[in-house]
């Protein structure tokens, strides 16, 4: 025996927090560049330092361990690379928030510099408590490697890349439609924006046609914006407004004349079928503007308040605040035709809390047009293959219509766009001043004072380079040699484009390389009934707590279990419990083993190995091993944690021990007794080399610390498929047994027969005598708790048995005199029958439904599932009803 006073159960709480300290110490994780070892790298979607660990990076950091464990064991050398986001937006507005909240202070009043400050404090606090959560998952990247996107080295990689783009023409400022933020004062991204559904209207507003008494209708949710319109569309094809295409219509409230004019644009079906065109205020109808090149009347100032193009009475008014007063005043001046109430999605800044604005404003800009191409191309030639492969058509979709990327934010927190303004505005770009200065010094003739650009960069601009700057592009150190481009990234799909697509479109640029040979898209988890988690639902899970509660292992078991490819993910509480007590299973396992000396490692020719149980048990272990091996390469984790269910509980646990407990009881031949204990310990120690990817703190707890191996799981070599003897008659003969006992126990569950009797089944003699020859009698009769008996012994039994058959074999089980049916009456027998025939029945009807051509093309798909399903009910309750004899 190995271990004296084995617990009876697996504490996750002093054992994780311990292993996971000893593994860092020991720098398991650490990669190696100089090593002769085949690589592995991948890139940590990098967490952004503004709470804590949520299930989504729970899933995601799952994920990757699992691969970066797997090829370690698999003796590659293995860089994941970790880091943290600065989240410019994200973060300077929940600082600023916690400034108000505890120094009573705005940043305005606080100043820049201490502002930033205290977001640097902020940052070194969140940063290492997120990465101190990801340890508690038994993560196990380079944490002598971790990067955080504003480190010097990374800003140094931020200018170098957009020093190349300004000059190469790809970067440039321009006036152009953005989001803008009211509250935080700066442009945002699509990805900051969020859409609300809420209560609205329709207002259908009067616009009189010029020298006439007929007028045009438009529908409009936003009466506010009138004052900026350009003009009023309509469809060239609509016959109610063909004749007023090339008039001109007077704005309601206002003297002013706009002209009609047509375009295919415009949805005859949408409102009236005619379009008021706000190109400064509306992204859609911004295109309609730079179509027909048509003015941008700005309405709104920063503040979202009415500017001097507006009426008198309205200028300097908050835009949401007026629009009851517009709508009273058109009404007044009879101009409203009817208001309908609706229900619309209104876009809100997800930080902010406020209504966005589409602003026309002076920003810098990424033309991407040209870098999409390349990166399309790189896709297309499978130089990155996204899984599931149905996002590469939504990657392509994205990328076809990519308009140019706004990249500054009015915001302190971030890099500093690398622009300088010289005494007449002329701008210099460099890695930094000094670079600027001279470029200065040449065109001026003379030093001149440097004013640098205010904003800074989209936060997604730096993390677009994160797989080339966290290995010190654009130096070309050993790191980026050996290890880019990256094997794989691992996303949700929600950043697909916001962040995927523009890696690959700033790596192909810079290096002529994707950043990652593969992507997978991982789903979004949702709750048990399919719903989004929300603060507002009360639905988020957090997976700290589920790792107090349960631990890492049951966790992230479960959430690998249920990562199918292209399918969102229902989690509950109850789920991670299911993985809790699969995993009590293998704990309960190893104290069985240790019980009975299996643990002790011996050295075994399984060549020669010649009890059935150890040959099947050696064959279906390399059956699961070829299977977790193609499941884990082909990043279906669902299915790899299946394979480890499987094979665990049902294979090993649930048969090979039950059937070793035999070779314990009875003791009578020694050397088979020992062949059971060394295959046994050998196979236990595979499983747990095999399930330490997905198990990580049980498994190198039992294996390190209860087998006192020499070396954590993450130092020895994946299993590789065992040579071994071969028999298909011991196969069989095992695979007849569990047939046999899986039948029985079925047939007592159908008829209650209770197991605490023994119940006699009757087989022809010769039958029984072939059994008896490989030892299969004594192992039926204590799995299935049955008394195989000759048939040509008791010819006249034909009282209350019955029959069932299998692999042609016919069976006969006495139902015992105390069992619960033992006196079932004749008229219950004759339902039994009645009601197998009308399952029959009922079979052969809808077999005769599903095989009719005219049902299958003209019924609704609805309804031919639903025939499908009542068939397979109908044939699972027969398999339970039983042929009374």
């Amino acid at each position: 025996m190995i271990v004296k006073g084995v617990k009876n159960s697996f504490n996750h709480s002093l054992v994780e927090p311990r292993l996971s300290e000893a593994w860092i110490k020991k720098k398991i994780f650490k990669s190696k560049p100089l090593s002769n070892k085949k690589k592995f790298s991948i890139v940590m979607p990098p967490p952004n330092v503004t709470g804590t660990l949520h299930i989504g990076h729970a899933l995601n950091m799952t994920l990757q361990d699992i691969l970066a464990r797997y090829w370690r064991m698999n003796g590659r050398d293995v860089l994941w690379q970790p880091g943290t986001d600065h989240a410019g937006i994200a973060t300077q507005s929940l600082v600023e928030k916690n400034v108000l909240k505890t120094k009573k202070i705005r940043k305005d009043q606080m100043g820049k510099e201490k502002f930033i400050s205290e977001i640097w404090k902020w940052k070194d606090d969140s940063g290492k408590k997120i990465l101190n959560q990801i340890r508690c998952l038994g993560a196990l990247p380079d944490w002598d490697r971790v990067k955080f996107t504003l480190d010097k080295d990374m800003s140094k990689s931020v200018r170098f890349a957009f020093k190349d783009l300004y000059h190469k023409g790809f970067i440039y400022k321009d006036k152009r439609l953005i989001n803008w933020d009211i509250k935080l004062q700066t442009a945002i991204s699509d990805l900051e924006v969020e859409q609300r559904e809420q209560n609205g209207i329709f207002v259908y507003i009067k616009y009189r046609i010029e020298n006439s008494k007929n007028y045009i209708v438009i529908a409009t949710t936003r009466p506010e914006t009138l004052f900026g319109d350009c003009c009023i569309a309509v469809n060239p094809k609509d016959n109610r407004y063909r004749k007023f295409i090339g008039k001109k219509v007077i704005i309601p409230l206002t003297d002013n004349c706009i002209p009609i004019i047509e375009d295919k644009y415009v949805d005859t079906e949408k409102g009236t079928g005619a379009l008021k065109v706000t190109p400064a205020h509306d992204f859609n109808d911004n295109k309609i503007g730079k179509k027909y090149k048509l003015s941008n009347k700005i309405i709104f100032d920063k503040k979202g308040k009415f500017n001097l193009n507006v009426p008198k009475q309205y200028q300097g008014l908050d835009r949401l605040l007026t629009r009851e007063v517009i709508i009273k005043d058109l009404k007044s001046k009879g101009h409203i035709e009817k208001i309908e109430k609706i229900i619309h999605t209104v876009p809100y800044g997800d930080r902010s809390g406020t209504i966005i604005e589409p602003y026309l404003t002076e920003q810098w800009f990424l033309n991407v047009k040209e870098l999409a191409k390349k990166a399309i191309s790189s896709v297309k030639n499978q130089d990155t293959i996204f899984y599931p492969k149905s996002w590469t058509k939504t990657f392509y979709s994205w990328m076809n219509e990519i308009e140019p990327w706004c990249i500054s934010r009015q915001i302190w927190w971030g890099h500093q766009i690398p622009v300088w303004y010289g005494p007449d505005n002329k701008i210099f770009v460099g890695v930094d001043e000094r670079e600027a200065a001279e470029e200065a010094q040449k065109i001026y003739g003379k030093k001149v004072s440097l004013k640098q650009e205010s904003d800074v960069l989209d936060t997604w601009f730096s993390s677009s380079l994160w797989p080339m700057s966290t290995l010190g592009w654009p130096e070309k150190s050993n790191y980026f040699k050996e290890y880019f481009p990256t094997d794989l990234l691992i996303t949700g799909f929600d950043i697909i484009f916001f962040w995927v697509a523009r890696m690959i479109m700033q790596s192909v640029h810079f290096t002529k390389s994707t950043p990652f040979k593969a992507v997978y898209i991982h789903a979004l988890i949702r709750d048990k009934e399919g719903q989004k988690m929300s603060k507002s639902r009360g639905n988020i899970i957090d997976p700290l707590i589920l790792i107090e509660k349960f631990g890492a292992d049951p966790l992230r078991l479960t959430l690998s279990s249920m990562a199918a490819q292209g399918r969102d993910i229902k989690l509950s509480e109850e789920m991670v419990k299911i993985s809790r007590n699969f995993i009590t299973k293998i704990w309960n396992s190893f104290v069985f083993l240790d019980k009975h000396s299996c643990l002790k490692e011996k050295q075994i020719d399984l060549s020669n190995i010649s009890l059935d149980s150890n040959i099947w048990i050696i064959g279906e272990l390399n059956a699961f091993i070829d299977n977790l091996n193609d499941c884990i390469k082909k990043y279906r984790f669902n299915d790899a944690a299946k394979e480890i269910y499987k094979f665990i509980k049902n294979t090993f646990c649930d048969w090979y021990l039950e059937l070793a407990k035999i070779t314990f009881q009875n003791n009578i031949d020694s050397t088979l007794l020992e062949e059971v204990r060394v295959v046994s310990g050998f196979v236990f120690r595979t499983i747990l080399k095999l399930c330490h990817p997905f198990i990580p703190f049980l498994t190198d707890h039992l294996y390190f610390d209860k087998l006192k191996s020499n070396k954590y799981l993450q130092e020895e070599k994946w299993p590789e498929k065992i040579s071994c003897k071969k028999s298909k008659l011991a196969i069989s003969n095992i695979n007849y047994i569990i047939a046999f006992v899986a039948r029985v126990r079925k047939i007592r569950s159908n008829l209650n027969l209770e197991t605490k009797f023994t119940a006699k089944i009757y087989v022809e003699n010769k039958r029984l005598k072939a059994m008896k020859n490989r030892n299969i009698i004594d192992n039926i009769n204590f799995l299935a708790k049955v008394d195989l008996i000759s048939f040509e012994k008791n010819k006249k039994k034909k009282d209350k048995v019955f029959k069932f058959v299998l692999s042609g074999d016919t069976f006969l089980i006495e139902n015992p005199v105390n069992s619960s049916i033992a006196n079932k009456p004749k008229s219950d027998i004759s339902m039994i029958k009645a009601e197998l025939a009308k399952i029959d029945a009922e079979i052969i009807r809808l077999n005769a439904k599903l095989k009719n051509k005219n049902f299958l093309d003209r019924a609704p798909t609805k309804i031919v599932e639903e025939t499908k399903i009542k068939l397979k009910k109908n044939l699972e309750l027969k398999e339970k009803i039983l042929i009374v004899k």
